[in-house]
């Protein structure tokens, strides 16, 4: 799992990639994955933990604006690039940018809740027509372990279609 912690650790995003759905041969090669925003709770006694704000437990992510945003992350930690983003844009579309550098960093989440809500009374809202943003700000730390963890996720996903059995996931 590939988590983005805030600066001042109440609020952190997570990425985890859960399975590879298409392995490119009749579809775009794509990933499962399940995204949250979860943030600090100070409980009674000494008990602390991150409780879910926001859970998404099935997106799916196209390889290549997985590659694509990896080495945008990369060029903008190297200060190539003021800007990174990810856009997931399969129901429920999820988008994530960051910005700045070369110390601290705007993180923009945002999540199309149209497939994350229940539907009330048989009714489903618009796409678009309910979104969630949040925005935080991160140091160059922080932003240097999410994309060592991103990229060591992904690793455990074949991307060379030799070792992929055609037609089958992963």
């Amino acid at each position: 799992m590939a988590v983005l912690l805030n600066q001042t650790s109440n609020l952190r995003f997570r990425i985890e990639l859960l399975r590879r759905l298409s392995d490119g041969t009749t579809r775009p090669a794509s990933l499962e994955m399940r995204v949250g925003l979860d943030r600090y709770q100070h409980r009674a006694g000494s008990e602390h933990a991150f409780v879910p704000m926001l859970d998404v437990p099935r997106a799916t992510l196209l390889d290549m604006d997985l590659i694509q945003f990896l080495q945008a992350l990369e060029e903008l930690l190297d200060g190539r690039v003021q800007t990174a983003a990810l856009e997931a844009s399969v129901d429920p579309a999820i988008g994530l940018r960051l910005q700045g550098g070369p110390d601290a960093f705007l993180v923009e989440v945002g999540v199309d809740l149209l497939n994350v809500l229940e539907q009330v009374g048989d009714l489903a809202g618009e796409r678009g027509a309910d979104l969630a943003l949040y925005r935080f700000a991160v140091n160059k730390r922080a932003a240097l372990a999410f994309c060592a963890a991103l990229i060591q996720e992904f690793s455990a996903f074949p991307t060379d279609p030799s070792a992929v059995k055609p037609g089958e996931p992963a």
